[in-house]
């Protein structure tokens, strides 16, 4: 990872690093994890070409400060800040999910219902930002989270300013050109109208799917936004909504008086889109600044209209004519102008007689999408199809229509049609047995966030789903998040210490540690009492597959002492039958040869590979255990490798 702080680093003796997250015009953002409190953080880093900029480590702190007493829902919160080694800092909230320009590019255009859903929590943070005085002069989808849970979350106050802070010199355009406003692409004073131009071009991406001005360079597009008109986005994409078209119009309007005033005010106007209340844009004639820019001068400037009545006298002339005069030869004009109009309105009745008459709208609500379409089409109207979540509705049935059935029109106009998608609730399957894929992809089509997690199950194979949260049957909003664990094998246990207890006790702390008890094997002993167990296989503290055996040597107690021979008694010799071939199974291989020495044979190892045992492990006995041998015969242990 480059950057100045590297993966478990521990910066101000508090906050780990865990990975980089990514980096802007100004820091660079690290994941980290908070030591004292026991949180994930993101920790906001300055740039070290910026530090010899007193300017720059001055906008940080003020940002630091400023946001940091932004306490909001939808705004990132600010935890700390400090310095260390030379190297600014701030600690802000982590917020899992996804950038809403990650958003757009995954879904492409959005909806009107979740564009206002999401736009609303947008405006609520800003709102908040201007009511302390802070300008946030960055808004673009870059700097807007959604979690998980759909909320909307604003972040990077870097080139905020609070207040009249002096900060921003004369003429510099700060923020990106794509949503810059007119007047701070200019580099002229900005306010909260100059954010709420930002997050109309940010709602026309979301609708359209493309922002209105491009260009190859940042000075390029930025003299778009203040000398050319953008397309109306429901130009773009038939079915916008004319309230949200209306809206968008308004909110990048090139003069900042005939925007939005307040966050407020904006969020009023798309509560009121989404019911049928009143807009306050609909006062707004976007007609006006088109006729503005027209007038613009031909080398792309920005054309400085003239006050009304203004007039300068010229050099040339001891004083102007009289104004009696002027208005009698303007007015043959006027006259001329008003004939124009009038034989335009008439061309224009008679066209609009041409085009066909009127119609009634006939009531669809209740019928199927299908049906509802071709009937409006019968009666001579088009249908504008939107989709939202209901109840109380069939998927694929109408909700409501607008105008209202008994309406008449002009054939030809659009009718309006709100169409079910079905309930908002999904109803979860179960995931077990799912690969991570399968998952993904049902949860994706099924509007649903996932959180991976891992864990050890017997219940399905590696690699494959054993549990979920909420449970399958359960009922889950769409937009909300489910989490599932993906097994990594068989459950694992802590293999128990059980020397030196009697062989009863071993075998009950073995079972209520999940193993069972393998092989018993008798050894004698000098230290260890009878009916103890001097050994196991394997060791405790060992981690195992739950239910694995665990074999253990038991004392037999001290060897009887061998009686001395008298000089007059001969030596007996090995009986025929010799001595048995002892039960070495699961021992060790050290274990098995010293329990094969005590009774007068030679082992010999023989180590076999890929038998699933713990290296080590006796897996066989040649001959088999039982069997009677001579003193000093050889014995073969086969151990596994």
């Amino acid at each position: 990872m480059s950057g100045v702080f590297q993966p478990d680093q521990v910066v101000n003796g508090r906050y780990r690093v865990l990975r980089k997250l990514g980096g802007g015009g100004m820091a660079d953002v690290y994941l980290c994890e908070d030591l004292t409190l026991g949180r994930r953080v993101a920790l906001k880093v300055l740039l070290q070409r910026l530090l010899d900029d007193p300017t720059f480590i001055e906008r940080f702190r003020r940002e630091a400060q400023a946001a940091a007493g932004l306490n909001h829902a939808n705004v990132v919160s600010i935890y700390d800040w400090g310095e260390i080694d030379h190297t600014y800092y701030i600690v802000m909230e982590y917020v899992e999910g996804e950038t809403l320009k990650d958003h757009i590019r995954r879904y492409g255009r959005l909806d009107g219902g979740e564009a206002v859903r999401i736009v609303t929590q947008l405006l609520a943070g800003v709102q908040l930002a201007h009511r302390s005085g802070i300008v946030h002069r960055d808004i673009k989808p870059q700097n807007v989270m959604i979690d998980p849970d759909g909320n909307v979350k604003v972040m990077d106050f870097g080139i905020a300013r609070a207040g009249e802070s002096g900060m921003t010199q004369v003429g510099s355009i700060l923020g990106t050109a794509q949503y810059l406003a007119p007047e701070q692409a200019q580099g002229r004073p900005v306010d909260a109208r100059s954010d709420l131009y930002s997050v109309g071009i940010v709602l026309y991406e979301m609708l359209t799917g493309a922002v209105p001005f491009q260009g190859d360079t940042a000075v390029t597009v930025a003299l778009k936004h203040v000398n050319e008109m953008a397309s109306e986005p429901a130009r773009l994409v038939p079915g916008i909504p004319q309230e949200l078209n209306q809206i968008v119009l308004k909110a990048i309007a090139k003069d900042p008086a005939q925007r939005y005033q307040s966050a407020e005010q904006f969020a009023r106007d798309l509560r009121a889109s989404q019911v049928g209340g009143p807009l306050a844009a609909a006062a707004y004639d976007p007609a006006t600044e088109a006729t503005v820019l027209m007038k613009q001068p031909a080398d792309g400037r920005t054309a400085v209209m003239p006050p009304p009545h203004r007039h300068e006298a010229s050099p040339h002339r001891a004083e102007a004519p009289p104004a009696r005069p002027r208005r009698r030869r303007r007015l043959p004009v006027i006259l001329l102008i008003l004939a124009l109009l009038a034989v335009i309105a008439a061309a224009g009745f008679g066209i609009s007689r041409l085009m066909g008459g009127e119609a009634v709208v006939p009531g669809v609500v209740g019928q199927k999408r299908a049906a509802a379409v071709a009937k409006l089409k019968d009666a001579g109207f088009e249908a504008n199809v939107r989709w939202e979540y209901s109840t109380t509705a069939d998927k694929g049935t109408v909700i409501r229509q607008a105008p209202a059935a008994g309406t008449r029109m002009r054939e030809g106009e659009t009718v309006d049609l709100w169409v079910s998608k079905g309930t908002q609730d999904v109803e979860l399957v179960s995931f077990k047995g799912w690969t991570p894929e399968r998952v993904k992809r049902w949860l994706a089509d099924n509007d649903l966030f996932g959180v991976e997690k891992t864990g050890r199950s017997s219940a399905v194979a590696e690699g494959e789903v054993y549990n979920q949260n909420p449970a399958a049957g359960s009922k889950v909003e769409r937009g909300g998040t489910v989490t599932y664990w993906v097994s990594a094998g068989d459950p694992q246990v802590v293999v128990p210490n059980v020397t030196n207890l009697t062989q009863d006790a071993a075998k009950t702390a073995l079972t209520d540690a999940g193993l069972e008890l393998g092989s018993v094997t008798s050894k004698q002993s000098d230290t260890v009492p009878a009916g103890t167990v001097i050994s196991q296989n394997p060791a405790a503290g060992s981690k195992v597959a739950k239910g694995s055996a665990v074999a253990i040597v038991v004392s037999s107690g001290a060897p009887t002492p061998t009686p001395t021979p008298t000089p007059t008694t001969p030596t007996p010799e090995p009986s025929e039958s010799g001595v048995a071939v002892p039960n070495v199974y699961g021992m060790d291989a050290s274990t098995a040869s010293d329990a094969l020495g005590e009774l007068g044979l030679v082992s010999v190892l023989r180590r076999r590979s890929g038998t699933g045992q713990s290296a080590g492990t006796v897996i066989d006995v040649l001959p088999d255990a039982g069997t009677a041998v001579a003193v000093g015969s050889r014995v073969t242990l086969v151990v596994a490798r």
